[in-house]
C-alpha cells in the first residue's frame, strides 16, 4: 500500500497512539477509539492468498474482522463495514484496513459489550447463485467477458486489469441448475494463474507473484546495533527505500525453498492425459477447471504457455513471524527481509556477521491497537504437490446439467459415486433433467460394456477433499 514515509514511521517507531474508526455508511453512524467504545486491543484482521501446504494459484480467500464494542443498540448484521486505522500525526493519511459484511454481532449477558465479526465481501457475495447468469452467457465468449458479466452479476466491482488468458474463447458447456459463484471465480483465478483477493478497497483483486530473489530488494546491512533488524519493501519495484527499524520479535523459517513450478498440466481428471506445457519435474496441475471442458488440445496448450511466466518464477521459503504491527502491509504486496545473525561465520571471524533472509507475506493476522501485532506467514513444501480443483463442484455442476455432454457424465458417475446406494426412484428426479429417452440405471459395479443413452449410478463410497 502506497502510504508516506510519515505513515511508515508513525508505525515503526513507539509510543504513538493509535485510533480506530469504524463506519456503517448505510446507517450513517460511526464509532472511534475517542469515544471509549472500542475494547482495547481488541481489534483481529486475518487475510491471506494461501491456506494448504502446496502452491495453489487460486486465493479467493475471505478477510475476516473481528473487535469488540460498548453500547451498539443498532441493528448491524448484514450492514457495510468500513475501518481505518492512524495514529498521532497522521490523521490526515488513514490506512484502511477492512472494508466488508458484518455477518454477526454477538452480546453477552449482564455486559455492555458486543464482538462485531465481519468478512469481506466475497464471502456472502461468493455464495451467490449464479446458473441464471450462465445460461445468460452467448454460446462463444471470451474469459474476460465472462469474468466481466460474473462479477457484474453478483456485484463485486474489480480491480482493472489484463489477464493472460482474457482472450481465450470459451464454449457454453452446461446449462445449471444450480451454480455457485465462488468455485467459478476460484476457476477464473487459477486458468490465470493468480492469487484472488479483496483489496482493502473492497475491490477484487488478481495478484501475481514471481521469484522473491530476482533482485527487488537492494542491499540491506543495520550492523550489529540494530540487531534485531527487518526491512519492509512491495514486490517487484527496483528502487525500493528500505527503512531500518528493529521491531520484529520471532522469526522461524525452513532451511528449503518453495521450489518453483516448471510444468503444467491441464485436464478434466486422472483418467485424462490432457496437456502439457514445461519439461521439469514439479507440476502444476490443472484438473477440473469449468473453462477448460470441451477445449482442443492446441487451446489448452496456449492455456498453458501464457499461465507459464506466471507461476514457473514463484519460488519463496517457508516462515513465520511475529513482529509490531505495520498496518500498510498487504498479502502478495510485500515482503519482509530480516537481518539474522549468522553463527558459523560469527564464530570463524570473531564478528558478528549478518545474512539477510526475504520472505513474501502470503499470510498475516495483525491484532491488538496500541499495541499492535502483526503475524507473518508463507507456508510451502519444496516440492509441489498435485492439487486438484474444486473437484466436487466440476461433478455437481455435470450431474445438474440438462444440457451436458451425457458421455462424460457417464464417465464421472462410473469414476466417483455416492456413499449411498440410491433407489431408483431418486436416481430418476436427480436426473429429471436429463433429455427423455435416458436410462437412469444403478449398479453395484461398473458393467463390462455401456449401452447407448444409459447413465450407470455406480453404488460406493468417494471421499473429497
Amino acid at each position: 500500500m502506497e502510504v508516506s514515509e510519515n505513515v511508515k514511521q508513525a508505525y515503526q517507531g513507539e509510543g504513538k497512539t493509535k485510533y480506530i474508526t469504524l463506519s456503517f455508511p448505510e446507517l450513517g453512524i460511526s464509532i472511534a477509539t475517542g469515544d471509549g467504545r472500542i475494547y482495547s486491543d481488541s481489534l483481529f484482521l486475518s487475510e491471506g492468498l494461501v491456506n494448504s501446504n502446496s502452491i495453489e494459484f487460486v486465493g479467493c480467500i475471505s478477510s475476516q474482522f473481528k473487535i469488540k464494542v460498548s453500547d451498539l443498540e443498532e441493528e448491524i448484521e448484514g450492514k457495510k463495514i468500513a475501518v481505518n486505522i492512524h495514529t498521532e500525526g497522521t490523521e490526515e493519511e488513514p490506512v484502511p484496513l477492512f472494508k466488508g459484511i458484518v455477518d454477526s454481532a454477538y452480546g453477552k449477558s449482564n455486559t455492555r459489550a458486543k464482538e462485531i465479526i465481519a468478512y469481506d465481501e466475497l464471502y456472502e457475495k461468493g455464495k451467490k447463485d449464479v446458473a441464471a447468469w450462465y445460461k445468460s452467457l452467448p454460446s462463444e465468449f471470451t474469459l474476460k467477458y465472462a469474468r466481466d458479466s460474473l462479477f457484474e452479476y453478483i456485484g463485486l466491482n474489480q480491480v482493472e486489469t489484463d489477464l493472460p488468458n482474457d482472450n481465450i474463447v470459451i464454449k457454453k458447456q452446461y446449462d445449471p441448475v444450480e451454480l455457485q459463484a465462488l468455485p467459478i471465480i476460484k476457476a477464473i483465478c487459477q486458468i490465470n494463474g493468480a492469487f484472488g483477493i479483496v483489496n482493502r478497497k473492497g475491490l477484487f483483486d488478481y495478484r501475481i507473484l514471481g521469484d522473491i530473489d530476482d533482485g527487488l530488494y537492494p542491499g540491506f546491512y543495520p550492523g550489529p546495533d540494530a540487531f534485531p533488524g527487518v526491512s519492509v519493501g512491495g514486490i517487484g519495484l527496483d528502487d525500493i527505500d528500505l527503512t531500518e527499524f528493529s521491531f520484529y520479535k520471532d522469526v522461524q523459517f525452513e532451511n528449503y525453498k518453495v521450489k518453483p513450478v516448471d510444468k503444467i498440466t491441464i485436464r478434466q481428471s486422472e483418467d485424462d492425459t490432457g496437456v502439457t506445457y514445461g519439461n521439469g519435474d514439479n507440476n502444476y496441475i490443472i484438473q477440473g477447471n469449468v473453462f477448460t471442458y470441451g477445449l482442443s488440445k492446441d487451446v489448452l496448450l496456449q492455456i498453458a504457455e501464457n499461465i507459464y511466466p506466471n507461476v514457473q518464477g514463484f519460488s519463496y521459503r517457508p516462515f513465520t513471524s511475529v513482529n509490531n504491527g505495520l498496518p500498510y502491509l498487504e498479502c502478495g504486496l510485500d515482503a519482509a527481509s530480516y537481518m539474522m545473525i549468522n553463527f558459523k561465520k560469527t564464530a570463524e571471524t570473531g564478528e558478528i556477521v549478518y545474512d539477510k533472509h526475504d520472505f513474501y507475506i502470503l499470510n498475516r493476522q495483525l491484532s491488538g491497537i496500541q499495541a499492535l501485532k502483526d503475524s507473518y506467514s508463507a507456508k510451502g513444501e519444496k516440492y509441489q504437490t498435485q492439487f486438484v480443483t474444486d473437484l466436487h463442484t466440476q461433478i455437481e455442476l455435470l450431474k445438474k446439467s440438462k444440457g451436458a455432454d451425457k458421455q462424460y457424465v457417464q464417465d464421472y458417475v462410473a469414476d466417483y459415486v455416492g456413499d449411498y446406494t440410491y433407489s431408483q426412484e431418486y436416481i430418476d428426479d436427480r436426473f429429471e433433467n436429463f433429455e427423455s429417452g435416458s436410462n437412469i440405471v444403478s449398479v453395484a459395479s461398473p458393467p463390462e460394456t455401456y449401452q447407448n443413452n444409459t447413465v450407470y449410478c455406480v453404488q460406493g463410497t468417494v471421499i473429497i477433499e
